[in-house]
């Protein structure tokens, strides 16, 4: 990224300034990780720290005071969970200290507690996703559904305005927060929104407490194979042919939203100042992944603007 390089010969951070990056093992972390680092290796002590169920606060602890960090970067929900833990018991050690936080689910709720925060949203909005989706199959969606909880509430709310503005209505029902009721909740109002509501498309939030394996596998999938809806999600593993849930996804780039971090962070350490409300950036870069075998349900198959998706997938797992 030019602009951090140019940054790097003008900002007033030290090379030798320590930055302090945790994150969870896995593909999807480790990409942003490596986009982070790579702009910002020449002008920070980068330290790592690989986070687990199995982290401890003391882990935490023992890195941090042996980092001595002026910055820290948290790449996932779980490093802020348990960063926020360690914020909590060393307030002092911690204090005045920015942080940037990124692929994290609902980031500002994640964060909240944390001072000195910066987020990059990892949910994209729900009308670019809807949008690029009728371009790209050729049909109208004129509608579409969606089943949240109240922790949802805000997030739901203010996409369905955005939608609005596209003439693309949201048919919404909240299910409430007892788990051992999802199954019934989430299958009555998936059947009311399909047979009653007639919505053209479903979008499903990235809400991990809805999309558990057992609820995927008893009543997700069931349902939207048996109606035949196309399902917008955000996530790259629910399009997969092989799960047959997803038909369309708009992420945001892993390497750009790494190197979307480390402009943060530069900007923040320079600045040097405090700040106790966290604010959220949109992603800067995203790519579309289509379900072609699920896209051909609703739409034909040879109309199917593929070359405007960054990845098409098949069941042979090949990509466009």
């Amino acid at each position: 990224m030019a602009v951090i390089a140019a940054a790097a010969q003008q900002t007033a951070v030290k090379k030798t300034e320590a930055l302090l990056i945790l994150s969870p093992k896995g593909d999807l972390f480790e990409t942003a990780k490596n986009g982070l680092v790579n702009e910002l290796r020449d002008m920070f002590v980068i330290s790592t720290m690989e986070v687990s169920e199995a982290t401890t606060i003391d882990d935490i602890h023992k890195k941090f005071t042996a980092a001595s960090p002026g910055g820290v970067v948290l790449i996932g929900n779980y490093s802020i969970r348990i960063y926020a833990k360690h914020a909590c018991e060393h307030k002092e050690e911690v204090s005045g200290i920015p942080v940037v936080a990124i692929l994290a689910l609902d980031v500002k709720r994640a964060v909240s507690g944390l001072e000195n925060v910066r987020c990059i949203a990892y949910e994209t909005p729900m009308v670019t996703a809807l949008v690029n989706f009728r371009r790209i199959i050729d049909k109208p969606v004129r509608s579409v559904g969606v089943i949240y909880r109240k922790a949802f509430e805000e997030f739901v709310a203010k996409h369905t305005g955005y939608c609005k503005k596209e003439k693309i209505t949201v048919k919404s029902i909240l299910i409430n927060d007892d788990a051992s009721s999802h199954r019934k909740e989430i299958s009555k109002a998936l059947k009311r929104l399909v047979k009653k509501e007639r919505v053209e498309a479903f979008w499903v939030p990235n809400d991990n407490i809805l999309l558990t394996p057992e609820l995927l596998e008893k009543v997700w999938l069931p349902l939207f194979t048996a109606y035949n809806v196309p399902v917008i999600v955000g996530v790259e593993s629910l399009v997969k042919p092989e799960l047959n849930f997803g038909t369309y996804a708009v992420i945001p780039d892993p390497v750009a939203m790494g190197e979307q971090a480390a402009g943060l962070i530069v900007d923040l350490m320079d600045e040097g100042r405090e700040f106790p409300a966290a604010i959220v950036y949109p992603a800067i870069s995203m790519y579309s992944v289509l379900n072609l075998k699920k896209a051909a349900l609703i739409a034909d198959v040879n109309k199917i603007k593929v070359n405007e998706v960054t990845r098409v997938l098949t069941e042979e797992k090949n990509s466009h």
